[in-house]
Parts: structure tokens; sequence; C-alpha cells
């Protein structure tokens, strides 16, 4: 681990400057904080304005293993670690800012799979927007329990820094690389990213089938041949993949009093 932090800061200003490209800017964060002494660090946009589902506008350096696991599992809606953070005005330790007695089962087994795949205690910096949408960036001590304490304890104010330039920076390139491949919206049929969208609100298939004015029926159908286009497990794993892609966007979508089919 080195010692420099002014050094590291002022390489890291300098590198991200020129830097727009999401797998550049992922090496550059990624290895920036393994020079601190994290292996594992990454940046999550988790909502937007206007959007209530939280989004999967990732870049990390953790295994490919974990991340198919954790979107597999449904691991994103119920992340303690998300809902902590838009209730902290400031950086949090996992282990100190989320009670165990509070996890739900789910959750408890989020936390032991990640063990499991070498992810120990995090530390979080949540970074708020003026407009209700916030990111984060989380980074990852080798070892868990006083080890971790004491890395962070050296560390958290030039984490914290770092964190905040690079969202700064790099949040619109993020959103974008993932927005663009708008050409591919033909994957799903205009229904199909109809049913989607307004899952990513959190309508159940019934209120989606009043608002759509077809059947509840009709609404499963066009969500099961979602699932099959995108090779996903279940409806939040579709929604996910779909906004992932760009398939499906919320812009200009506002519920209306009724609707025709």
């Amino acid at each position: 681990m080195m010692s420099g932090g002014d050094d590291i800061l002022g390489s890291f200003l300098e590198a991200l400057n020129d830097t727009s490209d999401s797998v550049e800017l992922t090496t550059l964060l990624t290895g920036t904080f393994a020079r601190l002494g994290f292996p594992h660090s990454c940046y999550h946009v988790v909502r937007l304005e206007g959007s209530g589902a939280r989004l999967p506008y990732v870049l990390h350096n953790y295994k490919d293993s974990w991340s198919e696991h954790y979107f597999r599992e449904g691991f994103l809606e119920i992340d303690p670690v998300l809902a902590t953070c838009p209730n902290r005005q400031l950086p949090f330790l996992w282990s100190e800012a989320i009670a165990p007695e509070s996890l739900s089962h789910d959750q408890r087994r989020m936390f032991a799979d990640a063990r499991e795949a070498g992810l120990h205690d995090g530390y979080s910096v949540p970074i708020r927007g003026s407009h209700g949408e916030f990111a984060t960036v989380t980074v990852i001590p080798e070892q868990g329990g006083d080890a971790a304490r004491r890395l962070i304890g050296e560390q958290k104010h030039l984490v914290h820094l770092l964190a905040l330039y690079f969202d700064r920076h790099a949040r619109s390139p993020v959103i974008n690389a993932r927005l663009s491949s708008r050409r591919r919206k033909t994957v799903l049929s205009p229904r199909e990213q109809e049913m989607l969208r307004w899952a990513a609100l959190g309508k159940t298939s019934w209120e989606i089938a009043e608002i759509a004015g077809i059947s509840t029926k009709s609404v499963e159908f066009h969500l099961d041949n979602a699932k099959k286009k995108l090779g996903t497990y279940s409806k939040t794993h579709a929604v996910v993949k779909a906004l992932t892609l760009g398939l499906v966007t919320m812009d200009g979508l506002s519920e209306p009093t009724s609707r025709g089919q």
C-alpha cells in the first residue's frame, strides 16, 4: 500500500480528465483503490431522476461469477447497503451501519454469499444528487474485522475525495454507455417494452392490466416473452437487464387515469 495520498490524488485526477470510456474508467477506479489497499471496488449509479427502480449502472472488478449471482438472485432489490445509502450523508462501514438483527433471511444469505466470494466488510460513499438521484462508491479491504477498520481509518478521507471526483466525471459517460444501445430495442416488442416499464415502477400484473386496458393473462404473456428473449429468470431480472441494455427507458412515463389497448 502506498502512503503518498497527494501523489495518488494528483495522478488520479490527471488520468481522469483524459478518460471517458467505461473500460478505462473501471481500470482507473479499481487500480487506484488497489494501490490504497482495497482489492475490490465498485461505482454504482443506483437511481436516476424520475426512476424509482434501482439500476445496475455499475463499474467494478468483482468476479463475473459474483456479479451474475447477485443479479440472478435478485439481490439488487434487497441489498441493505443500497437501502442505507439514501439515508446517510457520510461514508459508512457496512458492519457499523447495518445491524445484523435488522436483516431478512435473504439479506443474510446475500452477505454470506458475498463473503464466500471474498467480499468482506465494505466501506461505501453515498453521493446524492439534487433531484433524488444517487450513486455510491464502495471499496472492500482484503480482510474484514479490525484490519479493515484500521485501513479505512487511514484512507477514508482520500477514498471520499476520490469517490466524489470520480462521480462528477464518470456519471454521464456510464449512463450514456448503458443507453447507447437504443437500436437494439427491436429485440422487444412495443408491448413488451411497455409491460417492463410499468414493472420497473413496481406495478403488479393486475395494476399493469388496469393501466394498459388488457387482461392480467395478457400482461403475464408479454412479460414471459420478454423474459425468454432476455434470457432472464424473473420479472425483476428482466427489468434490470432491459434497463441495463437500454432496451427500456423511463423517459416520459407517467401514470394515466385510464388507458385503452
